[in-house]
């Protein structure tokens, strides 16, 4: 008994230090003061919440001093109400409540008769917060439909966000440009263009950005580079942008991109999509018109769905009303054929791998280091070693040998490519879903 008391108090500790740790919200609060004309407070006043989508009511009445509040209230469109015997009844659409969001709104209720009320309609959907020093900016699932994008990649609206810069990479090309998802981001082999790396903001290293979904971490945690969720613009409600000013929760920084999942509601919506792309309605690079090279031949097909609406239990009772319990869920599959663009590299020649290392053979190899001479060039050590270049047979290491061969044979002349004897441009496959 005394073991079982040890386990229960153990677990109930746990339970309270995890309520408290910190995490990023991704609901909202709504506060405000109920007064009459004369600016009198009114106590006991109902206040009600109601989800313009999904019908789901919240309801509270305001206390000694004329004050209410709803918190953790999911993102959405809502409706306020608010009644108090001998006033007319208050009521205001539109509502809109993003993540993270604190908004105060105060109601000045009017002597009317019960059959009176007061209703304002065509709230604006986005507001300026003036109650908090935070600097934010919000897309909403309506907006995030309209922008253009060249994938489906929601992180794509980042570009559009004020304060934020593109950054270039080493081949003079945006590190992120929104087609490829996954560590791959800019559809060159072997770089991963992470995306906290790939956006300037506010003169900012990119790797203090910090990125959530749902309120949870997405980075990487060893790199906070590559992001494991990329979520489709069709599967989001908002799309938020923090940067400065906001409150303890959001432990990270200093800018926040953070995103919040749809929801379900009381009618079922569902939606299907295909976002595709070929090379071949595309043109091609200007580096591999010059250099003679085809267009890289990269696919990109997005297939997927949305599905969302209320929980129901056929032949029963159970939220019947359909304002109780809801779901949403959304699939996508990434089908990419990523073409690695012009890879061009100096390699051994076929001389070099059998010890020749004459000026004719470092001419064929064709780069030209900082120093101003071919990488393979040999010191004045090596040179008395081995006059011409020429090192014998019986001083070459078969081990190292192999080693040598490993890289590919020559393929192009560095006189037409501006100092590679290796040239290629590959395929390869990066597929994947969530």
């Amino acid at each position: 008994m005394f073991q079982l008391k040890r386990v229960l108090a153990a677990f109930v500790f746990l339970c309270g230090f995890a309520a408290n740790l910190p995490a990023q919200s991704i609901y909202a609060t709504l506060t405000g003061v109920v007064t009459d004309p004369s600016e009198a407070l009114v106590a006991a006043a109902t206040v009600r919440l109601k989800d313009e989508r999904s019908g789901s009511l919240r309801e509270t009445v305001t206390n000694s001093q004329g004050y209410y509040t709803f918190a953790s209230v999911p993102v959405g469109t809502y409706e306020l109400t608010v009644e108090a015997p001998g006033f007319g009844t208050y009521q205001e659409t539109g509502v809109a409540l993003g993540g993270g969001e604190r908004r105060n709104i105060n109601v000045t209720l009017k002597l009317a008769g019960t059959a009176e009320s007061v209703v304002i309609v065509g709230t604006l959907e986005m507001l300026t917060t003036v109650d908090s020093g935070e600097k934010s900016t919000t897309l909403n699932a309506k907006q995030l439909l309209n922008f253009v994008q060249v994938g489906s990649n929601a992180a794509e609206f980042i570009k559009i966000m004020p304060g934020f810069g593109i950054q270039n990479g080493t081949s003079n090309a945006a590190n992120f440009n929104g087609q490829t998802i996954g560590i791959n981001a800019n559809g060159n082999a072997g770089s991963q263009s992470p995306l906290n790396n790939a956006y300037a903001y506010n003169g900012l290293p990119g790797n203090t950005l910090d990125i959530t979904a749902d309120g949870a971490h997405v980075s990487d945690p060893g790199c906070n580079c590559d992001t494991p969720v990329n979520p489709n613009a069709d599967m989001i409600a908002e799309f938020k942008i923090t940067m400065s000013n906001f409150s303890a929760e959001n432990q990270k920084g200093p800018a926040v991109i953070s995103s919040v999942a749809k929801s379900g509601g009381r009618d079922y919506h569902g939606s299907g999509f295909l976002y595709a792309r070929d090379y071949r309605f595309a043109a091609n690079d200007w580096l591999n018109n010059a250099t003679k090279v085809p267009r890289p031949q990269n696919k990109y097909y997005y297939p997927g769905f949305t599905f969302g609406g209320p929980l129901v239990i056929p032949r029963t009772g159970f939220n019947r009303s359909r304002e109780k319990l809801f779901f949403f869920t959304g699939y996508e599959y990434f089908y990419q054929v990523l073409d690695t663009g012009l890879l061009r590299a100096s390699v051994p020649t076929d001389g070099m791998r059998q010890g020749n290392f004459s000026p004719t053979e470092l001419a064929k190899m064709g780069a030209i280091t900082a120093s101003g001479g071919p990488p393979g060039q040999i010191n004045a050590r090596n040179a008395a070693l081995y006059p011409g270049g020429i090192i014998p047979a019986t001083a070459i290491d078969s081990s190292m040998q192999a080693l040598m061969n490993l890289y590919p044979k020559p393929n192009s002349d560095p006189n037409a490519t501006g100092g590679y004897n290796w040239t290629d441009d590959l395929l390869f496959n990066q597929n994947n879903h969530q």
